[in-house]
């Protein structure tokens, strides 16, 4: 057995399990067995569920490898409600629609069953979904859900271009003849971490594969040649490479070839070699044909004297909606790995920021520093005119001063100024609230523009060192402005803005796009001009999970143990949960700021703290990934301190990873506290838990092991190697113990991951074999052999040989020792050690150890 140290609670779930019906007397000649799967929610961590909360309908979403009137499908929701079952007329897409009740925290075990009628051979998997609390991170959680499920069923399977590839040219809100759309749309994929190289399991990453197949092919290659120095005078040559090849999309050059090199970027493979596409495209590692893509940007910026940005065509004139994309596309190939001819290492200029710089100066209405009491700071589109109105050049202009490393506090003398362009934003950021529904004048209407200022607020670098540094609270530099900061993103109207600490006067873009999106998964109809409308899914999922181009970002989760708490009670503060969308990546750091002040008070996955009164405490905890640049991600977790009857916490511990040389597959819920224990009305016995109780199959039963730290090495090796969850619930004696509050007896519910393992399993092979215990008087000496890369070691005792054990100490220590001081001559103690990663878990179990202390 192997689980996380006791104390920390794991209040989660576990990935996607994998059951084989049965045959029903066909002979394997005949039989035609469906594949079944679903679709995670996390798809580097699929053992993470769904979300739902209260009342909210959600579609469960599954696909299988046949359809047709003889293939039946049943969905199983895992609550005792009547499954949904109909005829697989849609293998990419079988789903059913249903809604939840039951407590926060509560995980269901859903499960999509597809049957031949003919052979009666059948398949399932489950699909888990877990209650949640009604939020606005839960809301855009499911908002995502559903968008890229719309966005999966309407992708188009047959375009006649290549060997099974797929776009999104055709049918539904989300089509549209522009190759950009399948961009952008793979790009939402991406930046949730569904890729290519992702698990077989998963129905998005057939969507992803297929349409980077179309992609590649949508590429036109050709020569390149000097370009004009509009900074220096005369010429240069931008091909960084010197190959002599620029690339491009042709079909709309300006807007949607830096549509194209996005999503090529938010595959985070440089590596990966293009499928598909013309000759010096397939076969080509992405970061080639990125760095022709940047090579033929650089070739095609405007070269007029007051030149500097893009046009439709390559150096065709000025256009500020246009040149946005040429930027964000560049700034993304950085990331990437992709090269300015001025980074390449050679005697090349610098040349394309230096001279947009001159194109947004022109371009910008002037902001009248140091306090901008004209109201201007507006971009023009093709110049300096137009404030707002259909081309979002505004934000187009604020995404390109990113490029060239203008910011808070770096805009240079004369312009262009971010402080100019950010100030115009906030003195306009309430207009959807005067022109409703009406794009020109509101940006929170017009997502072309929304999705541009969404581009530039995170991708904000004021030092232009290629280091985001993203602007929470939108601000007016205006000295007499009546706009104070607020919350662009998670701002909710008549609820408290976290930039200024009063009720917000409107919504932010997070509670903008939920309360925009259509029931049926997509939005459509927010923009100036209905060509845009089919962008509208993908640029709402970017902007709903705050990514651009990333392959995934990190994900910050926090518990706390107990919650609710009495005064004075120690709390344990668990982020161990947080996890990456990039597979790629891992959370480096935690951060903690117990009171919200933003102060970091403390650090690591798992911290305590108590809380000296009655109230609501919120706790920020902020996670940092690998990458380079490094990114980072916050959340907050209310901790409730209040008074007697309080219900217990529950926790399941885990992630478990079972391996079948371990004798006994102990689950271990002896975590769980009982925030009011010992407490009771006068004569009264005191509150306790009184009972532990384990949903293993989903059921929504909790009768399927009882006790702290049941053995369920039958129930799982039964099942075979795969993935499952379990639930605890942990009930107290309310009933008796405070019998005035009405109450019955209150219980709480947690759940955890359970990996069953095979001998072969690198988990398992990585198993420390050579524990052993040496008895000295009063004393016991551990030794084992220390495993390269292990953060640290959890130790473990027991007086029963098999366990049940408890912890007894951990560290970090690469001598791979341990002294137990605290024995009893006479007493024989069992030992097992489990290695444990950066962030607490514990990944796999040693062989048991025995001693007995005598005195001499």
């Amino acid at each position: 057995m192997n689980s996380k140290k006791p104390g920390a609670w794991r209040l989660f779930s576990a990935t996607l399990g994998v059951l084989a019906a049965g045959v029903f007397g066909a002979t394997p000649a005949q039989a035609v067995v469906p594949v079944v799967k679903t679709v995670p929610w996390v798809a580097t961590h699929p053992q993470i569920p769904h979300s739902t909360y209260p009342g909210r309908a959600i579609r469960l979403k599954g696909t299988s490898s046949q359809q047709g009137a003889n293939f039946q499908y049943s969905w199983d929701f895992g609550d005792g409600a009547a499954p949904a079952v109909g005829v697989v007329s849609d293998m990419n897409a079988i789903e059913a629609s249903h809604t939840y009740v039951g407590p926060a925290g509560q995980v269901w075990s859903a499960r999509l069953t597809v049957t031949d009628l003919s052979t009666g051979q059948a398949a399932s998997r489950t699909y888990y979904v877990e209650m949640k609390a009604k939020s606005l991170e839960v809301e855009a959680n499911v908002a995502i859900d559903e968008g890229l499920w719309y966005l999966h069923k309407t992708q188009f399977r047959s375009p006649g271009v290549c060997s099974d590839c797929s776009n999104w040219q055709q049918g539904g809100a989300a089509s549209l003849g522009y190759h950009g759309v399948t961009a952008a749309n793979l790009n939402a994929f991406m930046v949730n971490g569904h890729q290519v190289a992702g698990s077989a399991d998963n129905p998005y990453t057939d969507t992803v594969t297929r349409g980077m197949r179309f992609l590649f092919t949508q590429l036109s290659v050709r020569g390149i040649g000097v370009q004009a120095d509009g900074v220096n005078g005369g010429t240069y040559n931008p091909d960084v490479n010197g190959n002599g090849l620029s690339i491009y999309n042709a079909q709309n050059e300006g807007y949607q070839t830096g549509m194209l090199l996005s999503t090529i970027v938010a595959s985070g493979t440089p590596n990966a070699l293009a499928p598909s596409g013309p000759a010096n495209v397939i076969g080509r590692k992405y970061i080639d044909i990125a760095q022709d893509i940047v090579d033929n940007i650089s070739y095609c910026q405007y070269d007029s004297p007051f030149g500097g940005g893009w046009y439709y065509t390559c150096n065709g004139y000025n256009d500020n909606s246009i040149s946005q994309w040429m930027a964000i596309g560049i700034l993304g190939a950085r990331s990437f790995g992709a090269l300015l001819p001025q980074n390449a290492g050679t005697l090349k200029p610098n040349v394309v920021p230096e001279w947009n710089k001159v194109w947004l100066r022109s371009s910008q209405v002037a902001p009248n520093p140091p306090n901008y009491d004209n109201g201007a700071g507006y971009f023009g589109y093709q110049g300096g005119s137009h404030v707002w109105g259909p081309y979002a050049v505004t934000a187009s202009g604020m995404v390109q001063l990113v490029m060239d490393g203008i910011g808070r506090g770096s805009s240079p003398v004369g312009g262009p100024s971010w402080e100019g362009a950010e100030t115009f934003m906030r003195e306009n950021w309430g207009n959807d609230l005067i022109y409703p529904g009406n794009p020109y004048y509101s940006i929170k209407d017009y997502y072309y523009g929304l999705f541009s200022f969404t581009k530039a607020m995170l991708l904000h670098d004021p030092d232009g060192d290629g280091v985001p540094n993203p602007i929470t609270c939108l601000r007016s530099f205006k000295h007499d402005t009546d706009k104070r900061p607020s919350d662009w993103y998670g701002a909710e109207l008549g609820k408290i803005d976290g930039c200024n600490g009063l009720l917000a006067t409107s919504n932010g873009v997070a509670r903008t796009l939920i309360l925009d999106q259509d029931a049926a998964g997509y939005w459509s109809g927010h923009n100036f001009d209905g060509q845009q409308y089919p962008f509208e899914t993908a640029w709402a999922i970017m902007m709903l999970n705050r990514t651009v181009f990333e392959s995934g970002v990190p994900v910050a989760v926090a518990k706390a143990i107990p919650n609710p708490a009495v005064v004075g009670q120690t709390v344990t503060l668990d982020g161990a949960d947080s996890f990456h969308q990039d597979g790629a990546r891992s959370i480096k750091s935690w951060q903690w700021d117990f009171n919200n002040d933003g102060v970091w008070d403390a650090t690591g996955p798992v911290v305590t703290r108590s809380f000296p009164a009655l109230g609501s405490y919120p706790v920020v905890l902020r996670v940092t990934d690998d990458a380079n640049p490094e990114k980072s991600a916050t959340t907050t977790v209310m901790v409730q301190v209040s008074i007697p009857p309080l219900a217990p916490t529950a926790n399941a511990n885990g992630p478990y990873n079972f391996c079948p040389a371990t004798p006994k597959w102990f689950l271990d819920g002896t975590g769980s506290v009982n925030p009011d224990q010992g407490q009771s009305e006068p004569g009264r016995p005191g509150d306790t838990i009184q009972s532990y109780a384990w949903d293993l199959n989903g059921s929504g039963q909790f009768n399927g092991a009882s006790g702290p730290q049941p053995d369920v090495k039958a129930f799982f090796q039964g099942l075979g190697v795969g993935n499952y969850v379990v639930q605890l619930k942990v009930t107290d004696t309310t009933a008796s113990s405070f019998p005035s509050s009405g109450m019955g007896n209150l219980s709480g519910v947690a759940s955890a991951a359970v990996n069953v393992r095979d001998a072969g399993d690198a988990a398992c092979a990585a198993c420390i074999a050579n524990l052993a215990a040496r008895a000295k008087p009063g004393k016991i000496q551990l030794t084992w052999s220390h495993v390269a890369g292990v953060d640290s070691y959890n130790v473990y005792r027991s007086t029963l040989s098999g366990g049940p054990y408890s912890l007894i100490g951990k560290t970090s220590s690469n001598y791979a020792t341990w002294l137990d001081s605290t024995v009893v001559n006479g007493t024989t103690y069992h030992y097992v050690v489990r290695r444990v990663a950066a962030n607490s878990d514990e990944l796999c179990q040693s062989n048991q150890a025995s001693a007995t202390a005598a005195n001499r």
